[in-house]
């Protein structure tokens, strides 16, 4: 028996093995080609691809369609499944390659139809821009076909990918609204509720901004926030109500999310060039969002064009960057874009709703889906005039939600006409047609001019309150085409610099055409303005990047002085666990630092202070709205600070004697949340909670592969309330500096490298650079492997 038994062992270990060998050879096989020649018929003159020792591509071409192409081939060879997650999430087609698991995203997606819309989109583009659609397309198939094996995620899930179309990118230009907008209107139909609920200065007061942190860059400014007066709104006379938070809440961003950018004139820098600096952040994640690349093409008149920086994989676009001329980067603008609107049932006829012209019927048309390994599920996707439904209210009445997004107006790749334009006002045209989720544009030129507008599509409204729910029978509700000439836009400011990270840009007529759709508090904008300010003349890439990587804490300074003043001799009596808290905070260093723990204790203490105070000032509305999942607004800091330096007894909430209890019930809260993670307080660092999980879709569901398929789990300085803005899975996509004209003495860095195959040299090469803040070149190095496309 015992010698049964080792040959059975040796039998498994030999059979484990071979399987060992065939995975890893199969892996080997869907690594791309990096180096030959390949013939293909989609192609009108010759295109070289080269890459260097990070796996930066440089695509040369005779013309902006074989350039497409040849960007095409790229990202089909390194990035498909990463690209297909991206189309299928937007079309709610998840679940035909990952099964039911995904069904309910599948389910609300196909509410707005986006492979429909995509497809139109395609059929209405203009003939160029279709043409390279098309090229775009055929370069990623071509690439795809490369491949000796399919990429190794449809070995792994037993699928097989499928082509890509030219309406899939339209597709990916959409999942960038889903990301960067709302899609189901919660940010408004939240604040109808509190206005219904609450008396309006209370409302008001809700909403009001972080007067204290307001960075807006064109000098208007905000009003302080007006705690309304107990004859209005008293916690005290509203009731038996549930005052206390929800376990489960959620702020109206997720924490460590926005994105940062600045100009600096050319008065101001060493080169005389403008100087513009990017990072966007959204969820890290592998491969990363963004896939660098330099292209370099000849127009129809023969005008040479050779732009670099981060493209988006599944489109033929360069997002950000540099075209030697003008430098851009992004910001998301936070504006409002959409309107939700009450369809009022018609008695008289079902399935109908009531207008300002009169009775309409509902439409109704079959999305259906199929799921990988089950049965197809269909949906009945139900619209109006104005959009589709996305849900119902407390009474049952169907929401209706008009979007951007839902009109082929408002979406196309005009944003790819960047790389001609030559000055901020080509720029400003660019951006103006630009059919992209509606974003901070900073630009600056060669000459040193710096300019600020909104690139993409902002709505014009026919009149009224479109900031909450309006009925379908108001005649002024919807849409009343876009913004033209009036369109808000800065240039060459006094001071010589612009900044904007989501936080409120300008006030007076253009705030109220760029509209309000949740704002930042403005915080991180405001270390930015303050941090560049200081640093006067003369400036190069290398003060933006340490005006980038500024992790001081000036967000929570008062907060970490005012949890000091709390903990006095009576606050310590008997209390030991504050006691222990007290002796910590004398370790604050004033940045979110790993090994700092007063930074995680005065942010817990915050954060529980916040969602307490809150959820006490809206309980009419959550007694109201049982079933509605209430957030914190991003602006809440104004309100918040303003109750903590008054202290008005009718706003207490309710249990406490007075708000030294309450705020010391708020200490134990924080300190309660934290006992499992941190037993030891002196050990609670930073660093602990804000350990990087940048992982692969994939490595959740194949235990042992997380080290093989994720980046380092490393501790990262960093937060959301300052220019580094860092979570565990939220951080900046891209980091860079670059003065046009000068891109060799420029940086950028992403937090992941080129290619999505982890047996690719390329697949972390460059997170060092992102991960420690040390620089990486803007502009492709010296080619280490070179393929030549050709007709």
């Amino acid at each position: 028996m015992p010698k049964l038994t080792m040959r059975i062992a040796a039998v498994l270990a030999g059979a484990v093995l071979v399987a060992a060998v065939g995975l890893w050879l199969a892996l080997r096989a869907s690594l791309p080609v990096l180096d030959g020649r390949v013939v293909s018929r989609a192609l009108t003159e010759r295109v070289t691809v080269e890459r260097d020792a990070l796996g930066v591509v440089t695509v040369s071409a005779g013309s902006r369609g074989d350039a497409a192409f040849g960007l095409g081939y790229a990202h089909g060879q390194d990035r498909f499944f990463e690209m297909d997650l991206m189309r299928r999430a937007a079309a709610g087609e998840l679940s035909a390659l990952l099964g039911s698991r995904t069904l309910p995203t599948d389910r609300e997606l196909r509410l707005h139809r986006f492979r429909a819309e995509a497809h139109a989109l395609v059929a209405a583009a203009p003939a160029d821009h279709r043409l390279a659609l098309e090229a775009y397309a055929a370069g990623v198939n071509a690439g795809l076909a490369s491949l000796r094996a399919r990429p190794f995620e449809y070995l792994l899930l037993r699928s097989t990918p499928e082509s890509w179309r030219a309406e899939d990118t339209c597709l990916v230009l959409i999942a960038m609204f889903l990301q960067l907008q709302d899609q189901d209107g919660h940010t408004k139909i939240q604040r109808g509720l509190v206005r219904e609920a609450l008396p309006e200065s209370a409302a008001r007061f809700v909403y009001a901004a972080a007067a204290d942190w307001d960075a807006s860059q064109d000098g208007s400014g905000s009003a302080a926030p007006q705690v309304p007066a107990a004859a209005d709104y008293d916690l005290r006379k509203v009731g038996e109500l549930d005052f206390e938070p929800p376990q489960r809440h959620a702020r109206a961003r997720p924490s460590a999310t926005g994105s940062n950018n600045f100009a600096v004139a050319g008065s101001r820098t060493e080169s005389g060039a403008a100087l513009i600096a990017n990072d966007m952040h959204l969820g890290l994640r592998v491969p990363t969002i963004w896939y660098r690349a330099r292209l370099r093409w000849k127009e129809a008149d023969g005008t040479a064009v050779d732009i670099t920086g981060v493209t988006l994989p599944g489109t033929p676009a360069v997002v950000a960057g540099s075209n030697g001329h003008v430098a851009w980067g992004f910001t998301n603008s936070y504006g409002d874009f959409q309107d939700v609107i009450v369809a009022v049932p018609d008695p008289a006829q079902p399935d109908h709703y009531l207008t300002a012209a009169g009775s309409q019927p509902f439409t109704h048309a079959k999305e259906r889906i199929a799921v990988h390994g089950g049965e197809p599920v269909d949906v009945d996707v139900v619209g109006t005039e104005w959009g589709p439904v996305v849900g119902r209210d407390q009474a049952g009445r169907a929401l209706a939600l008009e979007w951007t997004v839902h009109d082929p107006a408002a979406l196309n790749f005009e944003l790819t006409e960047i790389g001609s334009a030559h000055t901020i006002d080509e720029a400003f045209a660019v951006a103006a047609r630009a059919g992209i989720p509606a974003q901070n544009f900073v630009v600056g030129d060669a000459d040193g001019h710096i300019g600020w507008t909104v690139a993409g599509q902002i709505p014009r409204r026919h009149g009224g309150d479109a900031s909450v729910p309006r009925l379908s029978t108001d005649p002024a509700v919807g849409f009343a085409g876009w913004v033209g000439a009036e369109r808000p836009h800065l240039v060459d400011p006094p001071n010589g610099q612009l900044v904007t990270a989501n936080a409120r840009v300008v006030g007076g007529t253009a705030l109220a055409t760029v509209g309000d759709g949740g704002y930042d508090r403005g915080a991180r904008a405001r270390q930015i303005v303050d941090g560049l300010a200081v640093r006067g003349t003369k400036l190069v890439p290398a003060d933006a990047l340490a005006v980038q990587l500024d992790d001081r804490a000036l967000f929570l300074t008062r907060w970490h002085e005012l949890l000091i003043e709390l903990l006095d001799e009576d606050a310590l009596r008997d209390q030991a666990r504050r006691a222990e808290l007290k002796a910590v905070l004398g370790r604050w260093s004033g940045h979110a630092a790993t090994d700092d723990p007063a930074y995680r204790l005065v942010r817990a203490f915050r954060g529980e202070v916040e969602r307490r105070v809150f959820f006490a000032l809206v309980a009419p509305a959550r007694a109201r709205s049982p079933g509605f999942r209430f957030r914190v607004p991003a602006s809440f800091e104004g309100p918040l600070w303003a109750l903590v330096r008054e202290r008005p007894a009718h706003l207490l909430p309710p249990g406490y004697r007075d708000w030294r209890t309450f705020l010391l019930a708020g200490v134990d809260g924080a300190l309660g949340g934290l006992a499992t993670a941190c037993p030891t307080l002196a050990d609670c660092t930073w660093g602990r909670a804000n350990l990087l999980a940048i992982r692969h879709p994939l490595s959740g569901a194949l235990p042992g592969l997380g080290p093989l398929l994720d980046m380092p789990a490393e501790m990262l300085p960093g937060d959301d309330d300052m220019p580094r803005v860092q979570g565990p899975a939220v951080g900046a996509t891209e980091r860079f500096a670059v003065s046009p004209g000068h891109e060799a003495d420029a940086y950028l860095e992403l937090p992941g490298g080129q290619s999505g195959h982890p047996l690719s040299p390329y697949f972390r090469a460059g997170f060092e650079h992102w991960a420690h803040g040390t620089v990486a070149p803007f502009l492709p190095g010296p080619t280490a492997h070179t393929l030549l496309l050709t007709p």
